[in-house]
């Protein structure tokens, strides 16, 4: 699926706007339209005018830089309005920021991104209110978590398109949690319950490796320019090894896997993606598992 239509929600506010330069970089790698869009709670004619001029302000400004945009209004509950319209009109990707209070009637960003993740099939892309204000943003370095699972490896073809044509490299990662041992209370055994624990950590990072390796080479004769690495994590800690690899890598966004219009799933690692979502300073592309479509070759 390529991402031909891309909506980005604004309520005339400086963080709302954090994800325009997202959208820019989108549009311009992979010849999208960009929806410029907002929600009105009135439908008075000189409440929306100062709205209606401030998004055709906006779109004049990408179409000077040869990106096609367009603008729409809509009426009644933010995020409802937002995810009825991206199903109507065959939208894409949605590029929601997050976090905070903005603009004049005040969104409440992170409220109204959560209902959107949680209420369209549509890929969402949360990009972060809180990290630093930035004016251009390049798509060098994304991180792809994986366990193992089909599951998580659904955004790979999607990962394909977003990075086609460009030298932007895929880092897979996947973080391997020591084990859960019995000691069967204090009887000793030979080795210790330590080493029995050590080796069998030891065996899964192998397979680990192996696992990546086959996915790396698998991308690679695609043409993608990809690394793949086994992160040995502290036990109900991946979530937070996760972001300390991306922070690391200074990757410019994650992608995971989202599940059904409940949001955010839950992984063999528990709440992962939820945390992820809620404290990565990198922004994060969400992709439904249950979409029929593949990008296009």
């Amino acid at each position: 699926m390529a991402y031909r239509r891309v909506l980005v929600p604004l309520d005339g506010s400086e963080l709302a706007e954090r994800a325009i330069p997202y959208a820019k970089t989108i549009a311009k790698t992979r010849g999208s339209e960009l929806i410029l869009f907002t929600v009105s709670i009135a439908s008075a004619e000189q409440l929306d005018r100062p709205m209606k001029a401030y998004l055709e302000l906006n779109a004049k400004e990408l179409q000077s830089q040869d990106i096609k945009a367009s603008t729409a209004i809509a009426y009644g509950n933010i995020a409802d309005e937002i995810v009825s319209f991206a199903d109507k009109n065959n939208v894409d990707l949605i590029i929601i920021s997050t976090h905070g209070y903005s603009g004049i009637r005040r969104w409440m960003l992170g409220s109204v991104a959560r209902k959107v993740l949680c209420g369209t099939c549509v890929q969402v892309l949360l990009t972060k209110s809180k990290s630093p204000k930035v004016s251009h943003v390049e798509l060098k370095k994304l991180l792809l978590p994986l366990d193992g699972s089909p599951f998580a490896e659904v955004p790979i073809p999607f990962v394909k398109e977003l990075t086609k044509g460009t030298e932007s490299e895929i880092v897979l990662t996947t973080v391997c949690e020591p084990p859960l041992v019995p000691s069967y209370g204090d009887r000793p055994i030979n080795p210790s319950w330590e080493k029995h624990r050590d080796a069998l950590w030891a065996e899964m990072q192998k397979e680990a490796s192996e696992y990546l390796i086959k996915v790396k080479a698998k991308l690679k004769k695609q043409g993608m320019k990809v690394k793949a690495q086994v992160i040995p994590g502290e036990l109900g800690r991946v979530a937070d090894s996760i972001m300390q690899a991306a922070q690391k890598e200074k990757t410019d966004l994650i992608i995971m896997t989202t599940h059904g219009r409940s949001g955010v799933s839950r992984w063999v690692y528990g709440g992962v993606a939820n945390r992820i979502v809620a404290q990565s300073m990198q922004p994060v592309l969400l992709i439904r598992p249950s979409m029929p479509k593949e990008p296009e070759a």
